[in-house]
């Protein structure tokens, strides 16, 4: 590629050019000229081809949605002279909006480090790079293009860092996990640990009835605290979670807090299943005990994204059924922004509250309830703050009526929706938020 000063040598040129028409001899000179530019610019590109530039690139190891993380580039080169170099790193939308570009003075046997900071938009898998740079050759003539770093394979996480009381409501969990835990238990423990002979003054309620007759003699049943109980996630990945506000949806904002709660309950002991569904089931997940079961549903769930389809809210119910037979605290994720959906989802959560006890946890529309508070100017603008107002008013009805037949509900905004669905857990499982911090 042609350098701003070889374009300039031959614009020189080109002035002699107009004279030649009646000094015919300064043609040829003009060709001359022309001629020696392409040689000294071929000779130049052929100079900036053989520079050799070595480059690393630092990215870090978990990139997640929305958090600020710092990329580092390392450039050297063996030569003896310095490298002019302008570089592009092209980065999918997910990563950022635009490509970083760069300009550098490499000097001789140094290293320079260019470094930018990144906040992925999205998440899911992407393609990082390629980095591309052009090289100035020696004369300036000629900048020779090449790609120093290919691409590569990279994914974005949903948000992992939490603050507040959601991030120490985590680190408590982690450190339940670790056997550190400062909650003290205490009352009576519900769950059999062992068998033993009965002993005057012991309750006759925990008489072990079918070990007394096989033994012959009166055997007690011994409790303790639950380690640990069962806990269905249903997430909605349909239609009404597609919505985005600032570059995000709100399934970003719902896939979030539902590994914030994921990590709360299988800190504390609870055997964890999820079952993501939009028409049909999108994933289905067993979430295994520990950090290594944490880490395998954030690599099954992270790039869930909504489709512009109907839920199938039954069809989640009997996957959910099917996967934890046993009783279960179930919570469904989702956002209510139709009324024909209202009372589908009603039916639905009424289905499952018969097997399991339920937890109904329903996104705001950020567009429905700025909408609700504007004031119209017009007529198109009144009906679209009626129809708004309905939808809340819908949403506070499916509430009530789901709140009389005993499933507990949670409508909230997205920046509290973390918080809100941890809290509704605590007190369902009888943990108090109080107790924790």
């Amino acid at each position: 590629m042609p350098s701003a000063r070889t374009l300039l040598f031959l614009g020189l040129l080109t002035v002699p050019l107009a004279a030649a028409v009646t000094v015919p001899w300064l043609a040829g000179f003009v060709l001359l000229g022309d001629l020696l530019v392409l040689i000294a610019f071929g000779a130049d590109l052929w100079l900036a081809r053989r520079q050799v530039v070595e480059v690393g690139r630092e990215i870090p190891p978990l990139l997640a949605q929305g958090e600020a993380s710092s990329v580092v580039l390392r450039f050297e080169t063996p030569g003896r002279r310095p490298l002019h170099l302008r570089l592009r790193e092209a980065l999918h939308p997910v990563l950022a909006s635009e490509p970083r570009r760069a300009e550098m003075l490499l000097p001789p046997r140094q290293s320079v480090e260019w470094s930018y900071t990144l906040a992925p938009r999205g998440r899911g898998r992407c393609e990082w790079g390629p980095l591309t740079g052009r090289l100035l050759g020696p004369l300036g003539l000629a900048w020779s293009q090449r790609e120093l770093l290919s691409s590569r394979p990279t994914r974005v996480y949903p948000r992992v860092r939490w603050t507040g009381r959601v991030g120490r409501l985590l680190a408590l969990a982690q450190r339940r996990e670790l056997g550190q835990s400062p909650l003290r238990s205490t009352g009576e423990g519900a769950e059999p640990y062992a068998l033993r002979a009965y002993r005057r003054g012991d309750p006759p309620r925990k008489i072990h009835w079918r070990a007394t007759a096989r033994h012959g003699r009166l055997i007690l049943r011994e409790d303790t605290w639950e380690q640990g109980g069962r806990l269905v996630i249903l997430l909605d990945c349909g239609r009404s979670m597609a919505s985005t506000d600032e570059d995000r949806s709100k399934l970003d904002h719902a896939l979030a807090s539902v590994l914030a709660l994921l990590r709360l309950a299988s800190g504390r002991g609870d055997r964890v299943t999820v079952v993501a569904y939009s028409d049909r089931i999108e994933r289905q997940v067993r979430v295994r005990p520990g950090a290594a079961g944490i880490r395998q549903a954030y690599a099954a769930l992270y790039d869930l994204q909504a489709r512009l389809v109907e839920s199938a809210h039954e069809s989640a119910i009997e996957a959910a059924l099917a996967l934890e037979p046993r009783r279960a605290l179930a919570v469904l994720c989702t956002s209510v922004t139709d009324l024909a959906v209202s009372e589908r989802l009603r039916d639905a959560a009424l289905s499952l509250h018969r097997r399991h006890a339920t937890l109904l946890v329903n996104l705001e529309d950020p567009k429905v309830a700025r909408r609700a508070r504007s004031r119209p100017t017009g007529p198109v603008e009144a009906f679209a703050k009626v129809a708004a107002m309905e939808i809340q008013l819908a949403n506070r009805r499916l509430a009530r009526g789901l709140r009389g037949r005993g499933v507990t509900t949670v409508t909230t905004a997205a920046d509290r929706l973390a918080l809100e669905t941890l809290d509704a857990y605590l007190e369902a499982v009888g943990q108090p938020l109080r107790r924790v911090g």
